[in-house]
């Protein structure tokens, strides 16, 4: 950690690499030698449901954009991709994985399960998150059946 206490995210330059680039950058990320297997577990799975975010059509309009330009469609599929990723980046930046603890593994845990119930909800809270921040881009968006299916592994 740095001297102010805060862990070092390591990522691509977010104001010059695209989104899918920044995507592929955590996608070739390998699974530490040594990692229990509660850490594998949610390491393999926001992996997997950032591949199926990126590649999501609703998210066409998004991927050339550089990771911290404004999204062109804020959309729920947006939303989670953002969601799950920064939770894969806190999970390889502060959680020890041959030993995870903590108030940080914990967050993992609670945006672990968070995710989960945003991805799988029926009841329009997702869109209803988005449309209190302005976000008005979901109408005919749905999350495919492959990623609600990874996001049910989620709390296993």
């Amino acid at each position: 950690m740095p001297p102010s206490g805060q862990p070092v995210y390591v990522s691509p330059n977010p104001q010059t690499t695209k989104r899918d680039a920044f995507t592929e950058f955590f996608l070739e990320q390998q699974c530490p030698e040594g990692a229990v297997s509660a850490y594998k577990h949610l390491f393999n799975t926001h992996q997997s449901l950032m591949r199926m975010l990126i590649n999501d059509p609703a998210m066409e309009p998004n991927r050339k954009q550089t990771f911290s330009t404004p999204a062109n469609s804020k959309n729920k599929v947006y939303f989670m991709w953002d969601f799950v990723t920064r939770t894969f980046q806190m999970l390889v930046a502060t959680v020890d994985p041959e030993s995870p603890d903590g108030e940080a593994w914990m967050d993992i845990i609670t945006r672990s399960m968070l995710a989960q119930q945003l991805i799988l909800d029926t009841t329009g809270k997702l869109e209803s998150m988005n449309q209190s921040v302005g976000y008005n881009d979901d109408a005919g968006i749905q999350f495919s059946d492959e990623t609600k299916a990874e996001a049910r592994k989620l709390d296993n």
